[in-house]
């Protein structure tokens, strides 16, 4: 339910609540772009804010991608459909049609405010200050990767990335550095440990072990190197817990390790996998944990590993034929050794498995972030917010949580020189200390970005996210690649000052939904801080195969506590046709592959069912409600 700001409806205390609940729905325009074959249209755009007009929906929120600037590099010349000569499949045909979906709209935010205007909708900009380089991965020795480097990480190149982050690069967070070694590339690696989660039996032998290495990330060669095997069981040194925080091994507990010792390899990427033939397998461990390497004077070299999957281009995970992923944040999950790895195997849509790989050393920074302590990054930031003013929005809604802070140890970064220079001199850095001075910076931004907002006459809202607004040993594990650690987020000085005034987004991914209502701490003290200063809340929610949707929604307007409702996000629901058009997805047509997931007639006919059923029910008993004055008539 709505709020006024003046504290009062009518008279009423600000307790009375009205009928009305304002419905969103949000645009993350990459997915929709992606998922066609052609490129969207001013039409396409039009019918798309009539479609939503017609539901019910009151106000879109637009994510921005850079475009009042020209928009990120994208991967769209690497030729669709086409394969090298071995028959490996690169089908990225629809980042050329998203490439001619910015070259007909031009700033799509603008295009998209135009046609949600002449349907009387609102539209927000959706902005990600931290999202400046999608962790979009090409191996480093693949055809595509000649055709598109860009800015390099261990194992490759990203490429879908804004072009300010492609010119200051040492703007990104930054990793200490006083735990490297010196000259790791040029080591020679003279042993391998591999680490299982228990002590029990295993069926991995020396006669099982093979070992690949490659020159430059891409098809991998078996090397036929002869070494001395043992196998020892000992206390694991630390506690081990997976990506979702669940114990794995305890700190002491007995673990049985395989030694390969006797080697002398000296290329960058070096691969441990098995010849198993069959699923019997016993030797799993999380993927940061299941193998390490030493020098031939026995030191632990830095290493980052490949086991799990990049978010796009998952593709490379075939190494025989292609290239790895390294250090996606996804290297918490399981990792099973002995399961077959035979070409075909691999299921492009999840982790690897068969395999543990690494390569040298550790990435100097986060792929694409940038560091929010860096004055130039903040009139970056500000340039983006004065972009999507000048677009013509209504409002601006900041969120933390992005694509490009992914690495599997996100508690490394953010040592950067401007943060540093912020710490009392002569003294040791200290996470704590860190996270206060990069928390301050952030603030700041989103102090400048409020003033800007209003003194142009719009609206700055600001994501509330209930799973990382908390301290760092409550975080959800499962969200750590998606937000940058060693940051205060001082969401209770943000109310305090009034920068939550214009509205706040309570994000729930992450915590289990029902914490909004009972049971998540961080959760109840947001809503209960947003309800005694007057702050309009609105729930986030995702809609995609999700068919308790309509029930969800009801019972968030019958709480009273909120003002909206977002529909997160129209890919799952809506689709375009080559004629121009935009409607409600009704399993008629097939289905493209998108971002290597591949969405189900079934599956998007049920979700767009299902948000039907919520545009309907907001229609029932609805109040005339003026969104632009943000009150009841």
């Amino acid at each position: 339910m709505f709020f006024s700001r003046s504290g009062n409806l009518a008279g009423a205390p600000v307790e009375t609540q009205t009928k009305s609940m304002v419905l969103e729905t949000l645009v993350d325009f990459p997915d929709d772009a992606l998922s066609c074959e052609f490129a969207i249209t001013p039409a396409h755009l039009d019918s798309m804010m009539a479609t939503l007009a017609q539901a019910g929906v009151q106000r879109v929120i637009w994510s921005d991608y850079g475009d009042g600037h020209g928009g990120f590099f994208m991967p769209a010349g690497i030729r669709g459909g086409s394969s090298d000569s071995d028959g490996l499949s690169f089908d990225m045909h629809q980042w050329r049609a998203y490439a001619a979906t910015l070259a007909v709209l031009g700033n799509p935010l603008r295009a998209a405010t135009q046609a949600a205007h002449r349907h009387g909708l609102e539209l927000y900009a959706n902005y990600k200050p931290y999202e400046t380089g999608i962790c979009s991965f090409v191996a480093e020795g693949s055809p595509q990767a000649r055709q598109w480097v860009r800015l390099p990480l261990r194992g490759g190149y990203l490429t879908w990335i804004d072009p300010f982050v492609l010119r200051h690069p040492q703007l990104r967070i930054r990793r200490r550095n006083d735990d490297l070694l010196t000259n790791v590339e040029k080591l020679t690696i003279g042993s391998i440990h591999l680490t299982k989660q228990d002590a029990s039996p295993t069926r991995v032998s020396k006669e099982h072990l093979q070992i690949w290495t490659s020159d430059f990330n891409y098809r991998y060669q078996r090397q036929m190197v002869d070494f001395r095997f043992e196998e020892t069981v000992e206390a694991s040194p630390s506690e081990v817990r997976d990506h979702r925080g669940w114990l794995v091994t305890a700190r002491g507990a007995p673990v049985r390790v395989l030694k390969l010792t006797g080697l002398r390899l000296d290329a960058p990427y070096v691969l441990v996998t098995t010849d198993v033939t069959d699923d019997a397998s016993d030797f799993t461990n999380t993927g940061t944990r299941l193998m390490k390497v030493f020098d031939l004077q026995r030191r632990e070299m830095p290493a980052v590993f490949a086991s799990g999957t990049a978010v796009q281009f998952p593709e490379w995970e075939d190494f025989r034929r292609g290239g790895l992923a390294f250090d996606t944040g996804r290297g918490h999950q399981p990792v099973t050794l002995d399961l077959p790895n035979q070409p075909g195997d691999q299921n492009g849509t999840s982790r690897a498995q068969g395999f543990i790989a690494m390569a040298r050393g550790r990435n100097e920074y986060l792929p694409g972030a940038l560091c929010e302590t860096e004055p130039e990054v903040q009139e970056f930031w500000m340039s983006r917010i004065q972009e999507m003013l000048a677009a013509g929005v209504d409002g601006i809604d900041i969120r933390v949580s992005n694509h490009s802070t992914h690495t599997d140890t996100p508690e490394d970064y953010g040592f950067n020189p401007a943060v540093l220079a912020g710490l009392p001199v002569g003294t040791t850095p200290s996470l704590t200390a860190i996270a206060r001075i990069r928390g301050d910076a952030y603030t700041e931004f989103l102090r400048r970005a409020k003033a800007a907002t209003t003194k142009a006459g719009k609206r700055l809202r600001i994501k509330l996210h209930c799973a990382w607004f908390r301290p760092p040993d409550e975080r959800a594990p499962r969200q750590r690649l998606a937000y940058p650690a060693n940051v205060e987020f001082q969401w209770r000085k943000w109310v305090d000052q009034g920068l939550l005034d214009d509205g706040a987004v309570l994000r729930t991914f992450g915590v289990p939904f029902e914490g909004i209502f009972d049971g998540d701490q961080v959760a109840q003290e947001m809503i209960t801080t947003c309800r005694q200063r007057e702050i309009p809340l609105t729930v986030n929610r995702y809609v995609y195969g999700n068919p308790g949707l309509p029930g969800e929604f009801q019972r968030v307007r019958a709480d009273g506590r909120f003002s909206g409702f977002v529909l997160y996000e129209t890919w799952a629901f809506l689709s375009f046709t080559s004629a121009g058009n935009c409607d409600f997805a009704d399993g008629s047509r097939p289905e493209p592959t998108v971002l290597g997931v591949d969405l189900t007639r079934q599956t998007r006919a049920a979700t767009s069912q299902a948000v039907r059923e919520v545009c309907r029910l907001s229609q029932q008993g609805k109040e005339t409600f003026d969104i632009s004055a943000g009150e009841n008539k």
